[in-house]
């Protein structure tokens, strides 16, 4: 199916800037089950319920795992999408994940790092610019893309927030 990959990474791309943790978990394994609970439940029931995106007349079921694959990305969607979840991201951590972003890229089309939370903001910086826009890591088309996750936004009504929930600086503090 020509494009599917990209319609997919689309969709769980929008879907994962549309989510909001329920609460600040103090696990990431936490962020984890309910990022794939979402979007299993989007990509697939929503989606048949008439209420998902994605899909125009198309009744697909996509797998949403965890930890799937050689590189084990946190969640991964139709062995397209894997997504890499931080906590509170820290300069150790980020170290960590500019591996992980490189594993990730030797088995998945398309990367989502999401963070929940930073504390390494400079880090979250050099990695996002070192890898975001770049595409092409090899003879397929690949891409990485960053989400920052604001704590205060945790648990909060879509509506509330009156916009997206990637900088920084929005509403009230830093993370």
């Amino acid at each position: 199916m020509m494009g599917g990959d990209q319609q997919t990474f689309n969709d769980v791309l929008d879907l994962v800037e549309a989510w909001i943790p329920e609460e600040a978990y103090g696990h990431e394994r936490e962020f984890q089950s309910e990022l794939q609970d979402y979007l299993d439940y989007q990509l697939n029931e929503a989606q048949n319920d008439g209420m998902g995106i994605g899909g125009m007349g198309e009744q697909r079921e996509l797998p949403v795992s965890t930890e799937r694959g050689k590189a084990r990305a946190d969640v991964v969607v139709d062995d397209v999408v894997g997504i890499e979840l931080k906590r509170d991201l820290t300069n150790s951590q980020r170290k960590k994940l500019d591996g992980q972003i490189k594993d990730y890229l030797r088995e998945y089309s398309y990367v989502i790092v999401c963070a929940c939370g930073i504390q390494d903001v400079d880090g979250w910086r050099r990695l996002k610019n070192e890898y975001e826009g770049a595409t092409g890591f090899g003879m397929d088309q690949q891409e990485v893309v960053f989400i920052h996750k604001q704590k205060e936004h945790f648990g909060k009504d879509p509506s509330e927030l009156g916009g997206n929930d990637d900088g920084l600086l929005g509403g009230g503090g830093l993370f």
